[in-house]
């Protein structure tokens, strides 16, 4: 299993709007998130090692959900032991 961090901010809305989700749907809509997200990296790079080096790559997820727009913007960023291993991971999670 590969190591997976998240840091994901929620960006207030305009205290005047009145909110879709109170805070308790909100937190269950980044668990739920997290969780599929996870899925789906653990899927595409779980298996992979480094052929050189034996070692697995660590992801972090970063991204910002707007309680404005109701829209959750992620990048993923994948730490590796080398170049070579960097391309193979980021191709494993590309297809």
């Amino acid at each position: 299993m590969i190591d997976i961090e998240f840091n994901i901010r929620v960006d207030e809305a305009d205290p005047s709007e009145d909110r879709i989700l109170d805070d308790y749907e909100l937190a269950l809509l980044i668990d739920h998130t997290k969780a599929q997200i996870t899925q789906q990296v653990q899927t595409a790079l779980g298996k992979l090692l480094c052929p050189e080096h034996q070692q697995p790559p660590r992801v972090i997820i970063s991204g910002a959900y707007s309680l404005e727009t109701e829209q959750l913007e992620i990048s993923y960023h994948i730490d590796t032991c080398c170049k070579a291993f960097l391309m193979e991971a980021v191709s494993a999670l590309n297809r």
